[in-house]
């Protein structure tokens, strides 16, 4: 299975979580080495980063995770990956990896949030166990995406036309940027595109019971 990867995230403890594009297919792909988390040297070892094209073997075991994450989750022998392209690719062209016009879109309008605060949704999420997908991708415009740091953690603002949400940054690149060079270096890591293709990702529900995947920003592209 070829992927285009789409999404590289920073998780805890050194964990990282890689998501790609399955152009035969047209679907995301959460590709789990040996059912786990990608490792620093693992993404290292494969040159793995957003715009590159991995093969990867399905083990044909299924992750029994709740949905939404379920709809993406593919457990991949971890000895068959391999770099096979390193981009970069148009994230624009046919073929490319999906995009919608609206966040409410791009979760098939499953979004709900928590709290609404000078005009932007904050707390953003979808209930666990919800049948939809937990990777997505919207097109915005340069001028509707702007980033702010709250409580010591980087935040982006996205308009998409009809509505305000401000989300949490999961992005390796973008997170990257911030902690070496504050709110300029993550406008320098942007694309200089005036179409910006926006990465969006639920995180994995927590608390007990777990109820909410909150939506994160998981990447900018153009």
């Amino acid at each position: 299975m070829r992927l285009i990867i789409t999404d590289v995230t920073e998780m805890h403890g050194g964990n990282y979580c890689v998501a790609g594009w399955d152009p035969q297919a047209r679907r995301m792909v959460r590709p789990l080495p040996s059912g786990a988390n990608w490792t620093a040297g693992l993404l290292q070892q494969h040159r793995v980063v957003p715009g590159v094209s991995i093969d990867v073997t399905p083990t044909g075991q299924h992750h029994q995770n709740a949905l939404p994450h379920r709809t993406e989750d593919l457990p991949v022998d971890r000895a068959t990956i391999q770099h096979v392209n390193s981009g970069p690719i148009n994230w624009f062209a046919a073929g490319a990896p999906l995009t919608h016009a609206t966040v409410s879109d791009a979760f098939s309008g499953h979004i709900a949030h928590n709290s609404i605060w000078n005009n932007v949704r904050q707390g953003v999420y979808v209930k666990v166990g919800t049948q939809t997908g937990s990777l997505a991708a919207v097109r915005l415009g340069r001028n509707a995406v702007q980033f702010l740091e709250e409580f010591n953690k980087l935040r982006a603002k996205l308009n998409d036309g009809g509505t305000n949400y401000k989300l949490p940054v999961s992005s390796l690149a973008l997170k990257s940027a911030w902690q070496q060079g504050g709110l300029v270096a993550v406008q320098q890591a942007l694309p200089t595109t005036q179409q910006f293709h926006v990465r969006l990702g639920l995180a994995r529900a927590f608390g007990n019971p777990p109820e909410k995947c909150y939506l994160m920003v998981n990447g900018i592209h153009g």
